[in-house]
């Protein structure tokens, strides 16, 4: 059934087009609503229709998306259509060795999470959403100017790293059906580099043969391969979740760091559900901004740099530690493995936060479509002479928060099983990664269950 959509000259040239002049529109829609009250920003987040677009809808979706179904998103993102005709005209100069190290990627996101989003608040005021998402859009077309191929996709883009490795838990993949056709084609249309700036049935520009696609990480399922395949070969295939982790693979020094990076970030957006574990996680961040004089924005970084930087690292470092002490000679290898480890864990915490944000913003659909600006709504609510029509959350409560208790337990079950199943670790090695697999799900289940109970 979407063979037939894969192979028509029209895709994804027309759904980016449209997802493109939408992004266009939410740029628009977010110049000019700004504010300086940040505890306003926090009303306004929700009621300006751009605003409760992106943060609690779009990127939400991405999460979800790329944990159940592989990277679908970049199919269909305008982003890439931009690069990719920027790269038409542009100097098509071979990305260095730091472009192709992945940490562009980490750094970019890491940039983007400390002090796009916890120092000038991009995910609460619209003016700052529509600033980001202009830059974004720049970095895109520079990347295509200069670099070859699609490097933004490949090398740049933020969230990279957090669609491949989410996709790895996915349960579709992108594969050739008879790897005896490729080897036996003579024309090698689909990394034919005549065809590489085609706007359609192009050969493969983030440098992958189809036929030796070995995990879920680097194909951004654009489908060219199989417009440009003669034989219909490459396509969409399910399989059972979770499969990549099961191979041999190895992560990358910049893949580990993400990995680590977004493992606290996670911990903080659940346990800040409950204002118990906020609190508790607040302690030295709060101190530390307070001893060092430290206020407004800023004390938002220094939020994100402990609970996001230090505090993974940390705890990392303790169960590589423990490892290295049982033989393991490799503290990259220990962190590499704790990482997969936690890897179903974080991605299944991710989903319930995705969850529960996109559930949470319901009542304000109504208002933000009556005032796509979002200023005079969120004046009422803030005076509290307009309310928000919340029995649909009353409704779905008890659903929400049985997946979410379930869903820790899903993923400990599922982090023992990738390990278990892992080569090149011991048993002991395995027990110091399962624990640590335990300690952080132990972490949300209590967080959650304290939370509604």
């Amino acid at each position: 059934m979407l063979k037939g959509l894969y192979k028509s000259r029209w895709f994804p040239l027309v759904p980016q087009a449209l997802v493109l002049a939408f992004f266009g529109y939410l740029v628009f829609n977010g110049l000019g609503v700004s504010t300086d009250d940040p505890d306003f920003a926090k009303i306004l987040r929700n009621t300006n229709l751009s605003n409760l677009i992106v943060w609690s809808y779009w990127f939400p979706l991405i999460v979800l998306s790329a944990v159940l179904l592989g990277r679908h998103w970049c199919t269909i993102c305008p982003i890439e259509l931009v690069t990719s005709l920027a790269g038409r005209i542009g100097l098509r100069r071979k990305p260095g060795r730091f472009l192709k190290s992945g940490w562009a990627i980490t750094a970019f996101y890491s940039v983007i999470l400390v002090l796009g989003v916890q120092t000038f608040a991009i995910h609460r005021i619209p003016q700052r959403m529509a600033v980001y998402m202009l830059i974004l859009l720049g970095v895109a077309v520079l990347s295509g100017l200069v670099w070859e191929k699609r490097s933004f996709c490949t090398h740049i883009c933020p969230v990279g790293h957090l669609l491949g490795l989410y996709s790895l838990l996915s349960s579709a993949e992108w594969r050739v059906r008879k790897p005896q056709t490729c080897s036996e084609c003579r024309t090698k249309d689909c990394v034919a580099k005549d065809s590489l700036y085609r706007l359609t049935a192009r050969s493969c520009t983030s440098d992958l043969y189809p036929a030796k696609i070995m995990d879920n990480r680097r194909c951004i399922l654009c489908s060219q391969c199989l417009s440009s395949c003669p034989y219909d070969n490459p396509g969409l295939r399910l399989r059972k979740p979770l499969k990549d982790l099961f191979s041999d693979l190895r992560l990358s020094s910049a893949e580990t760091a993400f990995i680590i990076l977004v493992s606290g970030f996670v911990v903080y957006e659940v346990l800040s559900e409950w204002g118990t574990t906020k609190a508790m996680l607040m302690t030295l961040p709060d101190a530390i901004s307070s001893s060092w004089g430290i206020t407004g924005v800023w004390t938002g970084t220094v939020k994100a740099v402990v609970l996001f930087m230090v505090f993974p690292i940390l705890f990392f470092a303790v169960f590589a530690g423990i490892r290295r002490l049982v033989g393991d000679r490799s503290i990259r290898r220990s962190f590499e493995s704790i990482s997969l480890g936690l890897l179903p864990i974080m991605g299944g915490m991710h989903v319930l936060k995705a969850i529960l944000k996109m559930t949470s913003r319901i009542p304000y659909w109504p208002q933000a479509l009556a005032d796509r600006g979002g200023i005079q709504t969120a004046q009422a609510l803030a005076s509290g002479s307009a309310q928000l029509n919340k029995a649909i959350l009353e409704t779905a409560d008890p659903y929400i928060m049985g997946l979410g208790v379930a869903l820790p337990a899903v993923g400990f079950g599922l982090s023992a099983w990738v390990v278990s199943r892992r080569a090149g670790d011991s048993r002991s090695e395995k027990t110091i990664t399962l624990m640590a697999a335990l300690i952080y799900a132990a972490v949300f289940e209590a967080s959650i269950i304290g939370w509604r109970l």
